[in-house]
């Protein structure tokens, strides 16, 4: 027996009881195909089921009677041991399981892309440990690469670690972001150091861009936020763009962020991290201000941003608009898309509430009635507080903006972008560009203007997060323009115009996480959320509070969810604490087993009787 060989496999599934590693003995007609990260079938539970081994052995855990491995489904090691390693990382400080994890690590096989695959064998060479730092870009246009000059920065900052040896993985808020810095990248790099990672691409080619990561030598990886998984080599450098745009936040379990996983992948293995943004976000600033990043110098920077406490189309924003298409398009920002960003009540103007989830209802392009949390139609809308049917609009959103912005100025091309039919990029002539933030097509010499007409009700959203969101929102919006453009901010606050109009972004960064700090909210301390029936969460809310740092902050009906049971509790602890905390969460679930599961309103999913999330922004 002490010949045999052991191998510990684990399973792709978000089962709490499945969230560890199962012993199978390999069979002797198996060894030579079994590798560690290579997918098997194996007995389990009266059924054959695919895992991944992450492990061989001569010796044992187990005591009892192990079962063998079925067969090898692919002898080609697809789960590296250093993302292994990760994954097992990133579950434990966010009490999730790999096997919910490895989704994102490794995608579907595809069996004729493997099969044309061929795995070089060359000798790898370890890089020096590297720093962690954290940068500022000027939000400007750059002429010689016509985009803007944070993507000629990225690459930049590529090109030194990939000639110095070094893989490089690029993570970036969404596809526009990777569209426009593929384009400068394909130029930069040769075809075959590059890969692309498109969500929109089909599941063989996703399989294909993931095979060829697997290669030994340097690659530039660039993709959105499942990029930080990528399989390259563990002192890959790592450059994230723009880490508090939303896009960056997975919307689903384990609910994670591109930042947090960067920064366990660095810790894990000392590779270089960049965190490159216009905006500062106050966690990032507050790791500067700890010394865990190295803030990275940068040139004073004045921006041509005129403030206006006005409201709506102004006179200064007219005057900014007509200069603007002397030359050039103008980009016109504003809060929200569609006809009408919130409706209320013709009688009674209490605020709409979707009839299926309670969240808020709006006016799309083609004024249908539509809710922002689970996007259903509410055609047969009745007022909960008075029972009437008649609905009026609150602030316009894009679509009557573009309709009044043609009757302010006749003759001028007036083009409202959307992310479902909005173009990458448009022509150079004069135009009137409506659009909301992150979705800002590219002019080839950039905008001569660019007005941000909502910085009022942007500022005012519900959300601690909201001043921080709005100011890296317009200064994205800045970096479309080019160096002789103007611009004006109406309605921006004293909190948020020493950023926009003198620069000062690492100080109004700086004070915002002060004041987080004063009140004890994120990102001075961390959060846990969990919803559930009042019951279930109050039993988890009394282990919690035995932990040294945690503190409950209480327990409220959850207004998003589909049932009227589900209450959610909310705790801060301090990052000390973290690791204890996910610890006592996740054996609290295993506790629970499948017992009391709830739908979810959203997707009609079977939830887990607790839903727990870690570090939500949405939250507070």
């Amino acid at each position: 027996m002490g010949s045999e060989i052991y191998a510990r496999i684990v399973f792709q599934s978000p089962l709490p009881a499945l969230d560890r590693e199962f012993e199978y003995v390999v069979p002797e007609e198996l060894v030579s195909a079994v590798t560690v990260g290579c997918r098997v079938k194996v007995p389990f539970a009266g059924q054959s089921k695919e895992g991944f081994v992450v492990s061989l052995d001569n010796e044992r855990e187990f005591p009892g009677k192990l079962s063998l491995i079925s067969s090898v489904t692919s002898s080609l090691s697809v789960l590296r041991p250093h993302v292994y390693q990760l994954l097992k990382a990133i579950a434990i400080r966010q009490c999730c399981s790999v096997g919910e994890l490895l989704d994102n690590a490794v995608p579907k096989r595809s069996v004729r892309v493997e099969k044309a695959f061929t795995l070089n064998d060359l000798e790898v060479n370890t890089q020096p440990a590297g720093g962690k730092f954290a940068e500022l870009v000027r939000p400007v246009f750059d002429n010689e690469t016509a985009r803007p000059r944070f993507m000629s920065r990225i690459v930049s900052l590529a090109n030194e670690y990939f000639l110095s040896g070094r893989s490089v993985i690029i993570c970036v808020p969404d596809f526009r972001d990777v569209s426009g810095l593929s384009q400068i990248l394909s130029v930069a790099f040769d075809s075959a150091d590059l890969v692309i990672l498109d969500s929109s691409d089909l599941g063989s080619k996703r399989y294909e861009s993931f095979m060829a990561q697997l290669q030994p030598f340097p690659k530039i990886v660039l993709g959105t936020r499942s990029a930080i998984y990528s399989p390259v080599s563990q002192d890959a450098a790592i450059i994230v763009w723009d880490d508090g745009d939303q896009s960056h936040q997975d919307q689903q379990a384990p609910y994670l962020t591109t930042r947090d996983i960067a920064l366990i992948r660095q810790s894990q293995f000392e590779a270089p991290l960049h965190f490159l943004s216009h905006a500062r976000s106050t966690e990032v600033q507050r790791l500067v201000e700890i010394g865990y990043l190295v803030e990275t110098p940068i040139s004073s920077w004045r921006p041509k941003v005129a403030i206006s406490e006005g409201r709506g189309l102004d006179a200064t924003s007219f005057k900014v608009i007509k200069q603007g298409l002397e030359t050039g398009p103008v980009l016109f920002q504003v809060a929200a898309p569609g006809s009408a960003r919130s409706l209320y009540c013709a009688a009674c103007n209490v605020r709409s509430q979707c009839g299926k989830c309670n969240g808020p209802l709006w006016m799309n392009a083609t004024h249908q009635i539509v809710c922002r949390w689970c996007g259903r139609l509410n055609h047969d809308f009745k007022c909960r507080s008075c029972g009437e049917a008649k609905l009026s609009q609150g602030a316009a959103g894009a679509t009557r903006w573009a309709s009044q912005l043609g009757k302010s100025f006749p003759g001028i091309l007036i083009r409202e972008v959307t992310s479902e039919n909005g173009p990458f990029e448009i022509s150079s002539k004069p135009q009137i560009v409506v659009t909301t933030p992150g979705i800002e097509p590219i002019a080839p010499e950039g905008y001569s203007a660019v007005v941000l007409i909502d910085c009022q009700s942007q500022l005012s959203r519900d959300s601690l997060r909201a001043p921080e969101d709005a100011l890296r929102s317009w200064l994205n919006a800045l970096g479309f323009m080019r160096e002789s453009g103007v611009a004006v901010a109406v309605g921006a606050t004293e909190e948020v115009s020493k950023a926009l109009s003198l620069g000062e972004v690492i100080e109004t960064a700086s004070k915002m996480l002060a004041e987080r700090e004063e009140l004890g909210f994120p990102p001075s301390k961390r959060i846990v959320s969990a919803t559930g029936s009042r019951e279930l969460v109050g039993q988890l809310g009394e282990k919690l509070v035995q932990i040294p740092g945690v503190t409950v902050l209480g327990i409220a009906a959850a207004q998003s969810t589909s049932s009227d049971a589900d209450f959610r509790l909310i705790a801060s602890f301090a990052y000390g604490s973290g690791n204890q905390v996910a610890a006592t969460a996740r054996e609290f679930l295993v506790g629970l087993g499948s017992k009391s599961l709830r739908t979810s309103a959203k997707s009609g999913r079977t939830l887990r009787p607790v839903t727990i999330k870690f570090d939500d922004p949405r939250v507070l």
